[in-house]
């Protein structure tokens, strides 16, 4: 009884060996649609990951860009705000000095005589004392005698003594780079905008690093 049982349950059951292929691969499908409905899911959920990922690295370079912009505004308004100021380098210093006097003495030597010592809001040295003269920074009540005294800074030529306009650290930093590409005779200032020569070209107008990058790229500096 027990023998002919066993023998009739077998006989309903196929071993692997005996499946056919098509019998095989419909048991492989049945088991791997579990597997397929997961990665199928996965895969939803890794595009809408991705479409994330891409919605908030827009939204982080529109912001990126508007603090960029806010920082140019910044620092634009910040220039500006300087443009009567005037930056004197290389005059002695002198125990209980009179700067503003000595803003008069160098507008007198270089010509600028239209300058009166009422066109100066005020005057100062500038850091901390030591073995050099400080520069004196002076602030005129309008951007007339400064431009007067700018204009005229050539005849110090030799002196020792220089002039130049008072710009944001961004501005010198930016102005020092443009000066070591393209040697100091050939860069200068005017109204805070750094300006280079290039070649027989007119002069260029460098506003930001990425105008001094675009400039090195098109005019490679002199080697």
């Amino acid at each position: 009884m027990t023998s002919k049982t066993r023998s009739g349950g077998d006989a309903n059951k196929q071993t692997v060996g005996e499946m056919s292929k098509n019998d095989l691969i419909s048991i492989i499908t049945e088991c791997l649609k579990p597997v397929q409905e997961t990665v199928k899911t996965l895969k939803k959920e890794v595009e809408g990951l991705r479409d994330d990922v891409d919605h908030y690295s827009y939204q982080l370079k529109l912001k990126d860009d508007k603090i960029s912009d806010l920082e140019r505004r910044i620092e634009e308004s910040e220039q500006y705000s300087r443009r009567n100021n005037l930056r004197i380098f290389g005059v002695a210093e002198g125990p209980k000095e009179d700067t503003n006097q000595v803003v008069m003495d160098v507008a007198k030597k270089i010509g600028a005589c239209s300058i009166t010592v009422s066109q100066i809001d005020r005057s100062h040295r500038i850091g901390k004392p030591g073995s050099k003269p400080r520069p004196i920074i002076v602030k005129f009540i309008g951007y007339g005698p400064r431009r007067a005294m700018f204009s005229a800074k050539k005849a110090l030529k030799g002196s020792g003594v220089t002039i130049r306009e008072d710009l944001t650290k961004q501005r010198l930093d930016l102005l020092k780079q443009a000066a070591e590409a393209y040697y100091e005779k050939n860069v200068w200032t005017q109204d805070g905008v750094i300006m280079v020569k290039v070649g027989d070209n007119r002069p260029i107008r460098v506003r930001s690093a990425s105008d001094l990058e675009s400039l090195i790229e098109k005019h490679s500096p002199p080697s």
